[in-house]
């Protein structure tokens, strides 16, 4: 947080901005410690209006970073309350973090334009570290809108500045990550292992689990991504032991198919009943369909058609192109291999328009 807003109240100065460290470092139990103390003193954060601010904002963040989206966007309309008493850098911070939780709500292009709104102020920030991380939110929200080359560049820059800084190893390993996602995307796969390894060599497994298992779960996803089920798997399987991270739901699914690939079939079906389960449990009708899509590939043949229109149609209806594209493309090929020339063409064409 820019040290110029922490200026009034020493102690509580302190507390906000370790707190606010362990949130930019995504330390949740350390952070989760401190939001609770500051909560029993919030009659004293109100005394000055800054503070109480600053408080808000870094609420919204620290809700961001437990997944409590609701929580974020109600701290987020009570800092609106006192916009009357921004200066610019606390409008920076009040824009980035509605583009944070949008980002968490998969609304790309809402959260880049809050992100832009936050650009216009980020020159009023000095902290260096600041601008990288701004950097990587812009890279992270154009590689989920599928513009590649400004994820690139936005990536680029904020591993420049982390680089320089070796007490941000944590959001230096982030960046790499991303690096190595856009490899992916662009189908250069020596380099994103050559980025990915990066990577994980500057995450702290000890201390920073949901990291690491992100960055072991990509590397399990660039070997799927080639075709190489038996090379994804041990790394699947290492993400998996972390089970609160954000991509556990996609880890299941890519290790139930590399198992399936490799004629491993108790241990895909034990992955596939977890991941289906867990998609139930936590309402994600999305991983509930290509879950069931995924049995029905392997195990269901028999309503292998059905359930794949099904899924299809419902991906249409939510606006998913990424698995309207992937599936139709499939679907398309089997049809073709069945000799079902109509239904191919249909869905050939349906997988160009996506």
């Amino acid at each position: 947080m820019d040290s110029s807003l922490l200026v009034i109240d020493q102690d509580l100065t302190a507390a906000l901005e370790e707190w606010y460290l362990h949130i930019r470092l995504g330390k949740r139990q350390e952070a989760s410690d401190i939001y609770h103390d500051l909560s029993s003193r919030i009659a004293d954060l109100k005394r000055e209006d800054t503070l109480y601010i600053v408080y808000l904002l870094l609420s919204c963040r620290f809700h961001v970073l437990v997944s409590d989206l609701k929580k974020s966007k109600y701290y987020h309309e009570e800092a609106g309350k006192y916009k009357h008493a921004f200066v610019p850098a606390l409008h920076y911070y009040y824009h980035l973090a509605e583009g944070m939780r949008l980002c968490e709500e998969m609304q790309y292009m809402c959260a880049l334009a809050s992100f832009e709104q936050a650009e216009v102020y980020l020159s009023s920030i000095d902290d260096e570290v600041e601008h990288g991380d701004f950097h990587f939110r812009k890279a992270t929200t154009y590689f989920y809108l599928d513009i590649s080359s400004l994820s690139v560049f936005h990536t680029e820059y904020a591993v420049k500045v982390f680089e320089k800084y070796p007490a941000y190893r944590y959001l230096l390993a982030r960046s790499l990550l991303m690096r190595g996602l856009n490899f992916i995307d662009q189908k250069e796969f020596t380099q994103a292992e050559n980025a990915l390894n990066d990577a994980l060599s500057h995450t702290d497994f000890k201390n920073e689990g949901a990291l690491t298992a992100l960055v072991q779960h990509n590397i399990g996803y660039l070997y799927t991504a080639q075709q190489m089920p038996l090379a994804a798997i041990p790394y699947l399987t290492a993400a998996r032991k972390y089970r609160t991270y954000s991509a556990y739901l996609n880890t299941l699914f890519l290790l139930a198919d590399s198992y399936w690939k490799t004629g491993q079939q108790d241990k895909a079906i034990d992955a596939y009943q977890e991941g289906f389960g867990l998609s139930i449990e936590e309402k994600d009708n999305i991983f509930k369909w290509e879950f069931a899509m995924l049995h029905k590939k392997y195990v269901d043949r028999a309503n292998f058609e059905t359930v794949w229109t099904e899924g299809i149609e419902y991906f249409l209806k939510q606006g998913d192109k990424f698995n309207v594209r992937t599936y139709a493309s499939e679907l398309a090929a089997y049809f073709t291999e069945t000799g079902q020339d109509d239904m191919a063409i249909y869905y050939y064409k349906l997988s160009l328009q996506s």
